[in-house]
């Protein structure tokens, strides 16, 4: 018996074997079906994940410590990998329509996710007195400011599309995007606890400090690796020490409260600048597109949960992803009109800022967990979740439908 047990035990050490052996078969199943029905390959791998998780057979569980980590190292590649095909001149162009896109993405969510639960539906909210209740709105309406660009720069990727003035547009909002909500939620959170007021000027100067940093560090980076270009020696270990750069950066944001995506883009940009921004990129996307990238997006199913709760709030639910779904199209849509885009293009724009994803899902569990928030809301934003992360990848295709494919860098 003894035998049969350490056997069995032995196996079960070994079962992340066959959890990746699943989740790459779900990946490259889900990736070529959608190619069937013309759709990007990142719809399918999210539709295996949600069939593969919870919600349908629960073969697989997205908590899994061995999951979270791979489609952690997944997404930093992606985002890696849109920095390095990002054209630094198109950034810098950019930047005020990025701002202002970022702006309206932030406001109109805010607005309409803080007044209409607070007007038609404050059963749903905690808090006996109006003032409170408002307060708690208000964190609703942050929640729906958050943004999950990846799967919009998957696409993007795949249509040959990111390194667009509408695809750098969408990825500068994204990260101006990702800052403002970091502050936005301070700044709540501070309001419904006075005591943690004092982090709120800390935390901007961290931003700033980081931001600054980067750019200090890039300069250096980018002209040392431009000097030393000519060095064969140096030119074999680039691959990694650009690996290096990526965690280490990515790391960083997390450390100065910002997301780590973000790290990784920038140091995707400073690699850009350098002679060996193809050949990194060449061996990168070999990597990420093989065995990390795929695992993130069948990872983003596997988190999904959808339980009866959704049935007893199903209109509530319906409205906070209406609200959240549209007010990013709206309010990023006028950013980009008033930055000079035509209307099309606003358009495109406003659909690659509606996905959400575990950024919005982790500020939720934290309102709940703080009782800031209610159930109902909680499961609400499961639902955009799910609705937002399904519908991007081909509202994305049909807004890019009638363009020629641009050729990235």
């Amino acid at each position: 018996m003894g035998g049969i047990e350490s056997l069995l035990q032995g196996l079960e050490e070994k079962k992340f074997l066959l959890d990746l052996v699943l989740l790459l078969s779900a990946a490259s199943i889900g990736g070529w079906l959608s190619s069937l029905i013309k759709m990007p390959k990142v719809l399918g791998q999210i539709l295996l994940g949600i069939i593969l998780g919870p919600t349908v057979l629960g073969w697989l569980n997205g908590q899994n410590e061995m999951i979270h980590t791979m489609s952690e190292i997944g997404v930093i590649f992606l985002m890696f990998l849109a920095g390095l095909e990002t054209d630094i001149n198109e950034l810098k162009s950019s930047g005020k329509g990025a701002s202002l896109i970022a702006v309206g993405g932030v406001i109109f969510p805010l607005f309409f996710g803080t007044i209409i639960p607070y007007v038609f539906f404050k059963e749903y909210l905690p808090g006996g007195d109006g003032h409170q209740q408002l307060l708690f709105a208000l964190y609703i309406g942050t929640i729906l400011t958050a943004t999950s660009v990846s799967i919009s720069v998957s696409v993007l990727r795949d249509m040959k599309k990111l390194n667009s003035k509408e695809g750098v547009s969408i990825l500068g909002a994204a990260i101006i995007d990702d800052v403002l909500g970091i502050v936005l939620l301070a700044v709540i959170t501070g309001m419904a606890n006075p005591s943690g007021n004092g982090n709120i000027i800390g935390l901007i100067i961290r931003i700033v400090s980081f931001f600054m940093l980067s750019f200090i560090i890039g300069v250096i980076i980018s002209k040392l690796i431009t000097s030393f270009a000519m060095d064969s020696a140096w030119s074999e270990r680039i691959i990694v020490f650009a690996i290096i750069l990526c965690f280490l950066f990515a790391f960083m944001a997390e450390v100065f409260k910002i997301a780590a995506i973000t790290g990784a883009y920038v140091v995707g940009v400073i690699f850009s600048t350098t002679p060996y921004q193809r050949k990194i990129t060449n061996r990168i996307q070999v990597l990420a597109y093989s065995l990390f990238t795929p695992i993130f997006f069948v990872s983003i199913g596997l988190k999904v949960a959808i339980t009866s709760e959704i049935l007893k709030y199903w209109k509530y639910a319906i409205v906070v992803v209406l609200i959240a779904v549209f007010g990013k199209i709206i309010g990023c849509g006028l950013g980009a009109l008033l930055s000079k885009f035509k209307l099309r293009q606003a358009l495109q724009i406003g659909v690659g800022m509606i996905a959400r994803a575990e950024v919005a899902l982790i500020i939720a569990s934290q309102g709940v967990a703080a009782k800031v928030i209610t159930d109902a809301t909680f499961t609400s934003i499961v639902l955009l979740v799910v609705i937002s992360t399904l519908v991007t990848p081909p509202l994305l295709k049909y807004a890019f439908s009638n363009e020629k494919a641009q050729e990235t860098v």
